[in-house]
Order: C-alpha cells, then sequence, then structure tokens
C-alpha cells in the first residue's frame, strides 16, 4: 500500500514544485476585519496550501482508520488469547494421549495374561478328565 501511495505522491509533489515555481508573481490578500494587508509570493502560497491540505488528508485519513486499529488490537489480543488456550489444550492432549496409551497396553498385557490363563485352565482340565482320581 505504501508503495502504491507513493506512486502517486511523487507525480503529484512534482507538479505543484513546478506550478510554484512557474508562478513567481506576488498576490495581495486584504484581512476585512482587521485591515491587515498581507503581500506574498504565489509559489510559497501554493506550497503551503498544498502541504496543509496534504496534512490535513493524512490527519482525516488517519482519524477514520480508528475503529480499525481498535478492532486489530482487540483481534490482537484475543488471537494471543487463544493461541495461550490451544498451547494448553495441545499439552493437555499430549498428556491424555500418553495416558491413552498406556492403558491400551496395559489392556493388551492384561488380554494376553488371561488368554495363558485360560490355557492353563484348559489344560488342566484335561489333565484332570485322564487322571485317576484318588480316594
Amino acid at each position: 500500500m505504501n508503495f502504491i501511495r507513493t506512486l502517486i505522491e511523487l507525480p503529484v509533489f512534482l507538479i505543484v514544485i513546478v506550478l510554484a515555481a512557474i508562478n513567481s508573481d506576488f498576490a495581495e490578500f486584504v484581512l476585512k476585519p482587521f485591515n491587515l494587508h498581507l503581500k506574498i509570493s504565489t509559489s510559497v502560497l501554493i506550497v503551503v496550501l498544498f502541504v496543509v491540505g496534504y496534512l490535513i488528508g493524512r490527519l482525516d485519513g488517519y482519524v477514520s482508520n480508528a475503529p480499525l486499529r481498535s478492532k486489530l488490537r482487540q483481534h490482537k489480543k484475543d488471537n494471543k488469547f487463544l493461541n495461550k488456550e490451544h498451547e494448553k489444550l495441545h499439552k493437555e492432549h499430549e498428556k491424555l494421549s500418553a495416558n491413552f496409551s498406556n492403558l491400551r497396553e496395559n489392556f493388551e498385557n492384561i488380554k494376553i495374561k488371561e488368554r495363558e490363563d485360560a490355557k492353563k485352565m484348559m489344560k488342566d482340565r484335561f489333565k484332570s478328565l485322564f487322571s485317576f482320581k484318588k480316594k
């Protein structure tokens, strides 16, 4: 955006300077209520009025963008808060994921142990079928 603004401002500044250099006459102004006579060079008047207009325009642009800057600041605060919340939830997710993997591992170990116990029980039953009972 600054590049485009500079691209527009530079030719305008050059045109105003050339216009001011060409007009080197004097102009006389009379301020009626004070009865004050001012004699000013036209080139100086052109440059001064252009600079004043430029500054007023920049000030107007600054003031008109105040709500946008306020919203931007609020969005930055919200974004910072949400980033902290995201980091906290990410850490909690990692803990829960680690706990879940440990639980899954324990579950697999218990399953294997139950299978082994079931096999052992079956062996014992088969042995008891073919063994003689002592009285």
